[in-house]
C-alpha cells in the first residue's frame, strides 16, 4: 500500500483524537483537544465546512445515527454534543448535570438508532437520547466493570453492542439493556468494531498486540464467546481500529503503521508499515494516527494527531500494457510455429495429410482419404 496525496486541516497542531463517519460514508466529523469540530468530504478533504462550539473541553469520540441527520460526539468533563446535519448546527446534549465531571471517551448508537451507549472512565457506561424538552434522558447501565471504557460499537444487523475496557474483558449489551461481561479479562483493549452484518461477530484489539474475535449470540447474548490470538512480529502497540471494507478493518499501531484484519479469514495482513511512512515524509510518519476511512475496497484516507490527512490505495498497474505484453508474448511464438507448418506441409506432403486426418474437418478428412486411395491407384 501506498502513500500519496496530503491535505494538512491546519498549520498548528489540532490535537485530534478521532473521526466519526456518516452512515453512507460521505461525511467525517474529525474531533479533538479544545472542542476541535470540523467537518470534512471523505473523498476531497480540501472541501471542509467549520463546526463552531465554544469551549475548551477536549472531544474523544463520535457516533453518528443510522439515520445520518444527527451525531453525538463526547468529551471530558461530561461533555455530550449534538450535531444537526440540517444547518450543520452544533448543541450541548448532556454534561454535568448527567455525567457528572465524567471524562466520556465513547458512544455508539444502537442498530435501530433508539438509544446511544456512552462509556467514560472507572468503567462508567450509560444508554441516553434526545428528550421531548431539547434534554437529555439517560440511564447508568447496571453491572459496570470500574476500568475506563475504551470502546463501543453495535453490530449493524443485531440488536446487540460491544463494549471493551481496558481491565474488565469484554461485554455485550443486549437489546434490553442489560451488560453481560463475557471475556477477555485484565487484557488492556483499545478499542472494539463490529464491522459487517453479514456475520455475527465483531473484533477488539488491545495494546499489547492482542486481537479477539467476538462470536455473538443473538438469542442468549450471556453466551456470547470471547477467542484471543496474540500477533507475533509485531514490534508497536494497537491503538484503535477503522472499518475498511466489508469484513475487513484496519488495526491503527503506534508509531505509524497500519495492519489489515479480515474477520472471515481470522486472519491479520501487513499493509502500510513504518518504514514506508518514513521513506514517504519522516515528518508524517512521527505523528499518531487517530483514525482512517475508506473510499473503496483498498483506498482511504489516514488521519493523524496533528491535523494531516494522507491518501492511500495501491500502487498503479499498466493494465493495457501488460494485456498487451501477454498477446505479443502468446502471438510470436504462435506465428513462428505457423511458419514452421507451412514450410513443412510444403516439403512434405505426407506430413500435410497425417495433420489432415488427425486435425481436420470431417469434410477435409473425406477429401484427404480420397486423394490417398487416387494416388495408389495411380
Amino acid at each position: 500500500m501506498n502513500m500519496y496525496d496530503v491535505v494538512s486541516l491546519s498549520e498548528e497542531d489540532l490535537g485530534l483524537n478521532g473521526a466519526a463517519l456518516d452512515p453512507v460514508g460521505e461525511w467525517a466529523i474529525v474531533f479533538g483537544a479544545d472542542a476541535y469540530l470540523e467537518l470534512v468530504s471523505t473523498t476531497d478533504p480540501e472541501t471542509r465546512i467549520e463546526l463552531l462550539w465554544n469551549s475548551e473541553v477536549d472531544l474523544n469520540d463520535g457516533d453518528f445515527h443510522p439515520g445520518g441527520q444527527t451525531a453525538f460526539i463526547v468529551g471530558n468533563e461530561g461533555q455530550v454534543l449534538r450535531y444537526a446535519r440540517e444547518d450543520h448546527s452544533i448543541t450541548n446534549a448532556g454534561g454535568q448535570v448527567e455525567f457528572g465531571q465524567t471524562k466520556l471517551t465513547a458512544v455508539a448508537w444502537n442498530t435501530g438508532g433508539s438509544w446511544a451507549y456512552v462509556g467514560g472512565e472507572d468503567g462508567w457506561l450509560w444508554r441516553m437520547r434526545a428528550a421531548e424538552d431539547g434534554g437529555a434522558e439517560v440511564h447508568p447501565i447496571l453491572g459496570r466493570g470500574a476500568s475506563d471504557i475504551s470502546g463501543i460499537d453495535c453490530h449493524p444487523s443485531l440488536m446487540l453492542c460491544v463494549v471493551s475496557s481496558v481491565l474488565n474483558g469484554i461485554g455485550v449489551i443486549d437489546r434490553d439493556h442489560s451488560l453481560h461481561w463475557i471475556g477477555g479479562t485484565y487484557y488492556p483493549w483499545s478499542d472494539v468494531q463490529c464491522p459487517t452484518g453479514e456475520r455475527d461477530e465483531c473484533v477488539a484489539v488491545s495494546s499489547d498486540r492482542n486481537i479477539a474475535t467476538i462470536s455473538l449470540d443473538g438469542e442468549q447474548p450471556s453466551t456470547s464467546g470471547v477467542e484471543i490470538i496474540q500477533l507475533s512480529g509485531v514490534e508497536g502497540h494497537f491503538t484503535g481500529l477503522s472499518h475498511q471494507h466489508g469484513d475487513r478493518s484496519l488495526i491503527i499501531e503506534t508509531p505509524f503503521s497500519l495492519i489489515e484484519h479480515d474477520l472471515s479469514l481470522s486472519a491479520a495482513f501487513p499493509w502500510l508499515e513504518y518504514s514506508d511512512a518514513v521513506d514517504f515524509d519522516a515528518s508524517i510518519a512521527g505523528e499518531r494516527i487517530v483514525a482512517s476511512w475508506s473510499t473503496d475496497r483498498d483506498s482511504g484516507w489516514i488521519l493523524t494527531d496533528r491535523g494531516t490527512l494522507v491518501q492511500y490505495h495501491p500502487p498503479p498497474s499498466n493494465s493495457v500494457g501488460g494485456i498487451l505484453g501477454a498477446w505479443i508474448l502468446i502471438a510470436i511464438p504462435l506465428a513462428t510455429l505457423l511458419v514452421i507448418l507451412s514450410l513443412a506441409f510444403g516439403l512434405f506432403p505426407g506430413l500435410r495429410q497425417w495433420f489432415t486426418l488427425r486435425f481436420g474437418t470431417a469434410e477435409e478428412k473425406r477429401e484427404a482419404r480420397r486423394a490417398a486411395r487416387r494416388k495408389k491407384r495411380g
